[in-house]
């Protein structure tokens, strides 16, 4: 029985709610308030994470869709009822078996992507399938340690009782690389081993959305020359005793306005540095630990959560492609032919993400009881949707002329000698002056401000970038059938 304060804590909220399994808005905002440590980047500290400037529009925003669970015309896209006990939880932890789960479970993503404008890379339904994930390697972590295997189990069962929203902590702390990988002093490793659990000491980077969630899951499979005491796969909670975030520059102003700033003035999933100095991480929260031959297979763990990368931005670029000819529509600029072609190569690129997405569900594979699309695909598809990002970005850019710079504040449309020039002046095809101006505050939010560079940043570099997805591209796809076709046709040898 977990006896841990943030399951006690998580226990109490959910006791006061309307489902035993499901979290409100207003019970996902208290459960915040547990203790945990967060350094502001004026360097403060943070009394309460949902009245911070840092971060109280974006805990509003991602509290609607725990509200989501509960709204009649949502519910069922959220949630769905266990057969075995006929109590509801969240989708998000429900573990596809099949491809229907699947389909329904990219519903769920396209709800919050749409929501959030895909602008959050890990929102509320991202951390399940990184944890779902360990499932797949679950045999082998059986043979190893049956245990921590069982431990996995039993915290996807934990996070879905309790409706927790996790994110993912992967690459090493940048550092000296003339010193040995090994002998680093940020990087994350243990310092004490006790029989209830570990001590941590070191830093794990970019904890993107780390402060608004529950739980990080950490794992050090991409670091090189590991020893066994930085070998790890676990959970930690983010009120650990002696675990502090260190937030970023924000990007995004908390006092902006819907009319001024459509998209930022939602907030942003800040991303921050943890700190791990001397942190216990309970016996129950370790996975795998001084396992270094293990921590090899991390990769086949992955492809879920890419999957969701993936679909995101595949709904993303469903938006895209709406901004696109919206920006023709409202500009009138439809009857020039290179608008045109601009505007095919937005529909193209979004197409061309569903049909990766699509091919990738259709040859699924069932791997330790889970549902799993084809891993060559989405690795294939996430290569497209990077390298092809940019375009799309600078052809939005580009199909707005002027519009752009040519934006105004309300505060300056408030101005009586200013207000109603606008007004005469700036009207677009269909739409009055400020529907038009609020329209460009939108694409210049998507595609031009601080934190749509920031969202472009994240884009490249989020589980892996171009070059690192090539390799994998080149070293998963299954070639063989087409080579040995060539080499047959030739009468060449043939490869085994």
């Amino acid at each position: 029985m977990r006896t841990s304060t943030e399951s006690n804590k998580l226990k109490e909220i959910l006791s006061k709610g309307p489902e035993p399994h499901l979290m409100t808005g207003s019970q996902y905002k208290e459960s915040l308030r547990d203790g945990r440590r967060i350094i502001d980047a004026e360097g403060n500290e943070v009394e309460d994470v949902t009245t911070h400037p840092a971060f109280k529009n974006s805990v509003e925003h991602l509290a609607k869709l725990y509200d989501y669970q509960f709204d009649p015309e949502t519910r069922d896209k959220t949630t769905y009822i266990d057969p075995k006990d006929g109590k509801r939880y969240s989708l998000g932890w429900e573990v596809p078996k099949t491809k229907e789960d699947l389909k329904r479970r990219r519903e769920l993503l396209r709800l919050s992507t749409y929501h959030t404008l895909g602008v959050f890379g890990r929102p509320n339904d991202y951390g399940s399938m990184k944890s779902i994930g360990f499932l797949l390697i679950n045999d082998k972590m059986r043979e190893e340690n049956p245990e921590m295997a069982d431990n996995i189990v039993k915290f996807i069962e934990f996070s879905r009782k309790h409706n927790i929203m996790s994110t993912d902590l992967v690459p090493d702390v940048q550092s000296d690389r003339s010193v040995p990988a090994n002998q680093r002093p940020g990087r994350l490793r243990i310092v004490e081993e006790t029989p209830d659990g570990v001590v941590l000491y070191g830093a794990k980077p970019v904890g993107s959305v780390a402060a608004q969630a529950h739980f990080v899951t950490i794992s050090t499979g991409l670091s090189p020359d590991l020893g066994p005491n930085e070998a790890l796969w676990i959970a930690v909670p983010v009120n650990s005793k002696g675990l502090t975030m260190v937030l970023r520059e924000p990007v995004t102003n908390p006092d902006s306005t819907f009319e001024d700033h459509p998209i930022d003035s939602f907030g942003e999933e800040m991303d921050n540095m943890l700190i791990f100095d001397h942190v216990f991480v309970p016996r129950e929260y370790l996975f795998s630990i001084k396992n270094v031959k293990l921590l090899s297979i991390y990769g086949e763990t992955g492809v879920l959560a890419h999957w969701h990368i993936l679909s995101r931005l595949m709904y993303r670029a469903e938006i895209f492609s709406g901004v696109a000819q919206t920006i023709v529509d409202i500009l009138g600029t439809n009857s020039f032919q290179g608008v045109r072609e601009d505007v095919s190569e937005v529909v193209s690129y979004a197409a061309t993400l569903k049909a990766f997405i699509l091919a990738a569900e259709e040859e699924a594979v069932v791997k330790n009881g889970v549902f799993i699309p084809s891993e060559e695909l989405i690795t294939a598809g996430r290569l497209h949707s990077i390298v092809h990002y940019p375009k799309i970005m600078h052809i939005l850019r580009d199909l707005c002329g002027q519009g752009l710079v040519s934006r105004f504040t309300a505060k300056a449309w408030e101005h009586p000698d200013v207000g109603p020039k606008f007004d005469e002046f700036l009207s677009g095809t269909g739409v009055s002056a400020r529907e038009k101006n609020r329209f460009f505050n939108f694409v210049w939010d998507l595609t031009s401000s601080s934190h749509a560079s920031r969202v472009a940043l994240f884009e490249n570099v989020n589980s892996t970038n171009a070059p690192v997805v090539k390799f994998n591209l080149y070293r998963l796809y299954d070639r063989s059938a087409p080579v040995n076709f060539v080499r047959k046709h030739l009468d060449l040898p043939s490869i085994k």
